[in-house]
């Protein structure tokens, strides 16, 4: 367990007491200051952990009752970091704060050096879809905005030195649709993210979430289904086993990694390093699970495939894929689909969630996509030019996002390049 001292920067917001402003002792040492700020970290109940090691104890026995997503578990991050994060420089700063002994925030924080620069950013890089802390239950009754902005800012003074504050992917909401529960660093400040999330209710009954759909479209499923059948021999199953689920994991993952490729797109499916952690994941003994993964197909013959996870009652659907060649006409993506929700339900789990990203078939699953934010902001004058560069291409990004035609025109120049 140890605390860090950090220089004093440009916040998100502003506000708080003389501390939390900025204020030092006039005429401090730097030792002085150091000393100082973890004094104050201390009385604040901030603690920052600088490897998992150390935060182990304390952020498993947080997570049973914690909001957030399983991207924010102990074992996700440190499979990430031992395969991933670790090999490319990303050092821990997981900042956890706690009142009279209760844990109330896990901010599984790190800094990364690059072109130079120290940022500071959340654990997981392009294997968490969203990023963001753990909060207890009763956290926004115990801490308003105000209070957060100012604990932010002692955060701030208690971390490793930085140069800029990247929070990319962070979700506006930790809870569901029928139970929102704000973000707190979302509401720092920022903007939103290029692409939201598409994550729904479930009902108590698989036909009750059918009657969402118009009898039509109800019609057309149940007639694809039959059709398929009529093929051959259907089989939808679970990876039951370790080796099978590995097996399982390593065959999804190459055939997105192809059919992304095919599309000009660059992926972490086939890179080997976030392969590593894939595997590591898949691996994880039964009580530590958190991979869900399973296969649709016909006589034997690979249709769809998916990769999940199932956290505090929520389905999230990471990697899905099927094969364009065979039987595109009967939907067979879909019908997966359909059959992963309609096992979730039987199961008792409460929301269903497709991640991140645009797609049209969400939007027929989710009315209201929830919003994504990004907060970049320099910590020194050196983090300056480069905030300034990343909030443009954000925005940029964000304007191609959501210009059907632009993306249209992005997508076939990519296809073209492939």
């Amino acid at each position: 367990m140890s605390a860090s001292n950090t220089v004093s920067g440009e916040d998100f917001t502003m506000g708080g007491e003389r501390a939390a402003r900025g204020w030092r002792p006039r005429g401090s040492s730097a030792r002085f200051r150091a000393g100082y700020d973890a004094r104050l970290a201390h009385a604040a109940g901030i603690t920052i952990y600088e490897s998992f090691e150390a935060a182990e104890p304390v952020w498993r026995a947080f997570e049973p009752r914690a909001a957030g997503t399983a991207f924010q578990s102990f074992d996700w991050l440190s499979a990430w970091h031992r395969n991933v994060g670790g090999a490319t420089g990303v050092a821990p700063a997981i900042a956890v704060v706690a009142r009279q002994g209760e844990t109330l925030l896990v901010a599984p924080l790190g800094i990364e050096r690059r072109f130079g620069l120290r940022r500071l950013v959340w654990l997981g890089g392009r294997l968490a879809d969203y990023k963001g802390p753990l909060v207890a239950p009763d956290f926004a009754a115990r801490m308003g905005h105000e209070d957060f902005a100012a604990l932010w800012t002692q955060i701030r003074r208690a971390l490793p030195p930085h140069d800029l504050i990247v929070m990319e992917d962070q979700p506006v909401s930790l809870g569901t649709p029928g139970a929102p529960f704000a973000n707190p660093f979302a509401g720092l400040g920022g903007a939103a993210a290029p692409d939201a999330a598409y994550v729904f209710d479930l009902p108590e009954t698989f036909d009750a979430f059918s009657q969402r759909y118009r009898a039509e479209t109800r019609r057309i499923d149940r007639s694809k289904m039959r059709k398929l059948e009529a093929e051959g021999e259907v089989t939808f199953r679970f990876a039951e086993t370790p080796d099978e689920r590995l097996a399982m994991v390593e065959d999804i993952l190459a055939r997105k990694a192809a059919q992304l490729a095919a599309q000009g797109i660059s992926s972490i499916f086939d890179d080997e390093r976030h392969l590593a952690a894939w595997r590591e994941l898949a691996t994880l003994p039964a009580e530590k699970q958190l991979l869900e993964v399973a296969e649709l197909r016909l006589d034997g013959a690979f249709l769809s495939g998916s990769i999940g996870h199932v956290w505090h009652g929520r389905n999230t659907l990471m990697v899905h894929t099927y094969d364009p060649a065979t039987l595109p006409r009967l939907s067979p993506g879909r019908l997966h689909l359909l059959k992963l929700i309609q096992s979730s339900i039987e199961r008792g789990l409460a929301t269903y969630d497709l991640s991140v990203g645009y797609a049209a078939y969400k939007e027929s699953f989710c009315d209201t996509p929830t919003e994504m934010r990004n907060a970049v902001a320099a910590a020194s004058a050196l983090g300056v030019p480069v905030a300034l560069a990343m909030r443009s291409g954000f925005a940029v990004k964000r304007f191609i996002k959501n210009d059907p035609r632009l993306m249209a025109l992005v997508q076939k120049a990519r296809a073209r390049l492939a």
